[in-house]
């Protein structure tokens, strides 16, 4: 999750730079910009300030937008925890009372059973596997008819209430299973929206970082232009020591 946390952060501290150095000095610029274009006077009703204003809102609007969708995806990753734990319960469960069954059957008529009732061999670890043979062998318990005599006289299995007990722990499985899947399917939906977040935030960034760069310049604020120039790290979302010590708000 730092990675995820750092991903937006850093963004934020970027947009911070671009907001902040409207927001401070905003109308001295549009005042300077006005004067540039038009020296004897601007139209009426045009204001610089109005369209430095909105290149700051969309700037804004962008990555609340992008932490908005960090944060549902964050939230969604942290509603993971209980399925995945309760498949891995479920697995353990059914594992173990195949391994059970085994010892049970091995042990009332002998080794030689165990293949009769697709036992034999190592007992699978995984989830899927485990239940194809675990299926498998609640179906033989039904169906095939337990003609071996017991080593022991007076012990006895009932195939049947075996077989019961595996299917019990398969549907629950299965159940889990679903349970996780569900969330992966969740977590997807949100990392796309992430995703799509962000990549809206990299165009409006480039955009707004461009156009404030050619306006300080215009307005001769070079200084100001380079502290808001999209560099190379900032269009890959890293921050710049300008956006970590405050932006072009304070300098």
């Amino acid at each position: 999750m730092a990675d995820v946390s750092k991903l937006v952060s850093d963004r934020v501290a970027i947009t911070r730079t671009l907001t902040s150095a409207i927001s401070v000095h905003g109308n001295e610029t549009a005042a300077a910009i006005e004067r540039a274009l038009f020296p004897d006077g601007s139209p009426p009703d045009f204001q610089v300030t109005v369209f430095l204003q909105a290149l700051g809102a969309l700037a804004q609007r962008s990555v609340d937008e992008l932490s908005a969708a960090n944060q549902a995806h964050a939230t969604e990753l942290a509603d993971d925890g209980e399925p995945r734990a309760a498949r891995d319960s479920a697995k353990d469960e059914l594992r173990a009372r195949m391994i059970g069954i085994r010892s049970t059957l091995s042990g009332v008529y002998g080794a030689p059973i165990l293949s009769a009732y697709g036992l034999s061999g190592e007992t699978p670890s995984d989830a899927e596997h485990l239940i194809e043979a675990a299926c498998t062998t609640e179906r033989l318990l039904r169906n095939r008819p337990l003609v071996e005599a017991p080593k022991q006289e007076g012990v006895s299995v009932d195939p049947k209430a075996l077989a019961d007990s595996l299917k019990a722990r398969v549907d629950a499985l299965r159940t889990a299973l679903g349970d996780v899947r569900r969330e992966e399917r969740e977590a997807q939906v949100t990392l796309q929206r992430r995703n799509a977040a962000t990549a809206t935030w990299n165009g409006v960034y480039q955009g707004i970082a461009d156009s404030l760069t050619g306006l300080f310049e215009l307005a001769g604020k070079g200084e100001l232009a380079d502290r808001v120039r999209p560099t190379a790290r900032r269009r890959a979302g890293l921050t710049e020591a300008e956006d970590v010590e405050g932006g072009a708000a304070e300098k």
